[in-house]
């Protein structure tokens, strides 16, 4: 995938230089949050089992 095209999928091609940082940022901050209910939600189903890993993981 060219950089052109991977641009125009995350929506940056004609942004300036401060839309794109902001944009990058929106993205960055709804991958962790899409990541953090994931997470949750297989603690939850291993608890649920009763198979909690022996540790938490930060």
């Amino acid at each position: 995938m060219s950089q052109e095209e991977r641009d125009a999928r995350l929506g940056l091609t004609g942004l300036t230089g401060a839309e794109r940082e902001a944009r990058i940022r929106q993205l960055r901050e709804e991958i962790d949050r899409t990541k953090a209910e994931a997470k949750a939600a297989l603690l939850a189903m291993r608890a649920a089992r009763g198979n909690v890993p022996p540790r938490p993981e930060a």
